[in-house]
């Protein structure tokens, strides 16, 4: 067990866990009892009541391998995929899109033209309608959005494909 001083008020508190820059702190002289935390810097003063030792690398490692695996079952029932927060329901619609190559689809989108038009195609032809409307090349979008889930790359090709429209619609007005 540790204790320290808050610096701000000179009260004696003792440390129950630190965390990063955080510290978890019981008031010990007081009438009231709390727990609350602090920054590490509002605390001064440190002094080790009772020695602990710091567990060692072989420790950490029987602790690790001794928790339980994660199972495929926990991690898809903890997933929130395809569910969007309820403030922005309004927003979006829902539909069972048919795409090009005579897949079923469920998509979410905000229905504009761009959606509309965008909703029934793969995501290679999706590739290919922005690069012609952004006048960028095929290859270099996809090296762009590479490192993102097929979704995240629609979703920022479907915004490209708005601004270049946008700009379009700019220079002929």
């Amino acid at each position: 067990m540790q204790i320290a001083i808050i610096t701000a008020t000179n009260e004696q508190v003792e440390i129950v866990a630190v965390k990063g820059g955080w510290s978890t702190i019981r008031a010990t002289n007081s009438l009231i009892r709390f727990e609350r935390k602090v920054r590490n810097s509002a605390l001064s003063g440190h002094a080790e009541i009772t020695a602990q030792k710091a567990p060692t690398t072989a420790k950490l490692v029987a602790e690790k391998l001794a928790k339980p695996a994660v199972t495929v079952e926990a991690v898809q029932e903890g997933r929130k995929n395809g569910v969007v927060f309820a403030g922005y329901l309004p927003q979006y619609e829902a539909y069972k899109a048919l795409t090009t190559d005579g897949a079923t689809k469920r998509s979410i989108d905000k229905g504009d033209n761009v959606a509309v038009l965008l909703r029934p195609l793969t995501l290679s032809d999706v590739y290919e309608t922005v690069s012609s409307a952004a006048n960028t090349s095929v290859a270099d979008l996809r090296e762009r959005f590479s490192h993102l889930n097929p979704g995240m790359q629609r979703m920022n090709l479907g915004n490209m494909f708005r601004r270049a429209l946008r700009e379009a619609a700019a220079a002929t007005a």
